[in-house]
C-alpha cells in the first residue's frame, strides 16, 4: 500500500529542522523536501551539505521521500538530479516548465536520462499552464497560459507515451485535475496499471475557486489541506489508490501558509491529519 507522507513545503520560512521536529511530532517518517524558487519552499538546496541534512532528518527520525523544484532552469534541475542522489532521495518532481513540445524535444530528455544515471526517476506534475510567478498564490495570469502542457489526462497520456521511459512518471495533484473537470481516479488506474504513478498529493482545492479567473490560486491555505468538508473526498482518492496498489508516497501538502506561524501551521496541519491518518489506518488494516 501507499505511503502516508508529509510535504515540507507548507512549513515556508520556518527552519528547516523546526519544520523536520513539528512533522515528525505530527507522526511522520517520511518527508518531501523542497528546493524550488521563492516564495516556494526552499529550505535544502545544492551546495548545502547532504550530510548535515541527513542528520538533521535522522535526529528526527525522518527520512526523505522526494525532493521537488519549481521555477528553475534546466541546468538548475539537473544539479538537482545529483543533489538527490547524494541525499539518498529516488524522485525528482518538477512541472511541465515550457510549452508541449520544447518540454519534451529539448526541455525533459536530458534530466530523464541523468535520473537514469543517478538512479532517480523524475515525476512531471500536472499542473496548469499558468506560468509560474512569485505572486501566483494571488490567482491571475489566465490570460498568459501556454498553449499545451500536462495538465488534462489526454495531455498525460501523451507525455507517457512520448516519453517511454520506465525513469519518468506522474506526480499526481488532485486540484490541478480538479479545476480541468478531470477524473482523479480515472488517472490513478491508468497511470498505476501502467507503473508510471511515481508521487500523489493528497491535497484539495476551495470550493470557490473560479474557473478562468483564479489560476494558481487555489484558495486559503486552510481550505488546501484536507478536511471532511472540503470539495474533494480523500477516503475515495485513497481507497483507489489502496486498489491500484500504488505503493509510492502519498504526501499531505498545501500552498498559502506564507506568513503563518509555526503555530498555525501545526495546528492546521494536525488538523489535517485527524482527517486523513484514520483513512490510512483502516485502508491497512483491510491489506
Amino acid at each position: 500500500m501507499f505511503r502516508y507522507t508529509a510535504e515540507i513545503l507548507p512549513y515556508h520560512d520556518i527552519p528547516f529542522e523546526d519544520a523536520v521536529r513539528d512533522l515528525a511530532e505530527i507522526g511522520f517518517t517520511e518527508i518531501n523536501l523542497w528546493s524550488s524558487a521563492a516564495p516556494l519552499g526552499h529550505h535544502v538546496n545544492p551546495g548545502d551539505d547532504p550530510k548535515a541534512i541527513l542528520a538533521t532528518l535522522d535526529k528526527y527520525g525522518v527520512k526523505p521521500c522526494g525532493l521537488t523544484t519549481y521555477g528553475k532552469t534546466q541546468d538548475e534541475i539537473l544539479e538537482r538530479v545529483d543533489f538527490a542522489r547524494e541525499l539518498g532521495i529516488d524522485t525528482l518532481i518538477f512541472d511541465c516548465e515550457a510549452n508541449y513540445g520544447d518540454f519534451v524535444s529539448t526541455f525533459l530528455p536530458p534530466i530523464v536520462e541523468a535520473g537514469r544515471k543517478n538512479g532517480v526517476r523524475i515525476a512531471v506534475e500536472n499542473h496548469l499552464t499558468v506560468p509560474f510567478s512569485a505572486d501566483f498564490e494571488a490567482g491571475g495570469n489566465e490570460d498568459k497560459r501556454w498553449d499545451e502542457g500536462v495538465d488534462t489526462f489526454a495531455q498525460i497520456k501523451r507525455l507517457i507515451r512520448d516519453i517511454d521511459d520506465p525513469f519518468l512518471g506522474i506526480c499526481l495533484a488532485p486540484p490541478h485535475l480538479w479545476v480541468m473537470q478531470e477524473s482523479v481516479s480515472e488517472i490513478i488506474t491508468f497511470l498505476a496499471e501502467r507503473k508510471r504513478l511515481f508521487y500523489y498529493y493528497i491535497w484539495d482545492i476551495d470550493r470557490q475557486y473560479r474557473h478562468g479567473t483564479d489560476g494558481l490560486n487555489f484558495g486559503p491555505g486552510e481550505n488546501q489541506l484536507p478536511r471532511p468538508d472540503g470539495t474533494l473526498d480523500h477516503s475515495v482518492l485513497l481507497g483507489n489508490l489502496a486498489r491500484a496498489n500504488y505503493q509510492g508516497a502519498a504526501s499531505l501538502k498545501a500552498h498559502g501558509t506564507g506568513g503563518w506561524s509555526l503555530k498555525h501551521i501545526g495546528e492546521q496541519l494536525r488538523s489535517a491529519d485527524a482527517y486523513i491518518r484514520p483513512i490510512v489506518q483502516t485502508l491497512r488494516a483491510k491489506e
